[in-house]
């Protein structure tokens, strides 16, 4: 596992149901939380430096970030189980989650993690411009 642990996954649901889900396939955790972080670095990656913050030796982890990969990876594990359908709870998690990366994306969410940085080291961020265009001159 690169971002979370198995203890994250633990405060998000019960072991048992983790090991149910994974038993056939042990590597399931790790493509589902790739998968989840790849969710997470499209969303990300014009704000915040994803290669750093995703480090597979030494990542840089916050806690909110945390907690949505953890939603996403959840959602993957118990969606692959076609003969049970996926509780709503887990559903709703899955949606905030994603709501939460959109926020972030739209910058009305900032997060404690590096920035992207242009080559003398100063953050870089878009260029922001407006249009106060008034075509009745009304004031």
């Amino acid at each position: 596992m690169i971002y979370i642990t198995q203890d994250d996954l633990k405060t998000e649901s019960f072991e048992r149901f983790i090991t149910e889900s994974t038993s056939d396939f042990p590597t399931v955790i790790d493509k589902a939380e790739e998968k989840s972080i790849g969710i997470a670095k499209t969303l990300l990656k014009g704000r915040y430096d994803v290669v750093l913050i995703f480090d597979e030796t030494t990542p840089v982890r916050d806690e909110f970030l945390v907690e949505i990969i953890t939603k996403l990876t959840t959602c993957k594990i118990f969606g692959r189980n076609a003969a049970r359908k996926l509780p709503t709870d887990l559903k709703d998690d899955y949606d905030w989650a994603m709501k939460q990366l959109e926020k972030i994306n739209a910058g009305r969410l900032v997060l404690d993690l590096p920035l992207i940085t242009s080559s003398s080291g100063a953050p870089t961020s878009d260029t922001i411009w407006g249009n106060n265009t008034n075509k009745n001159f009304y004031i």
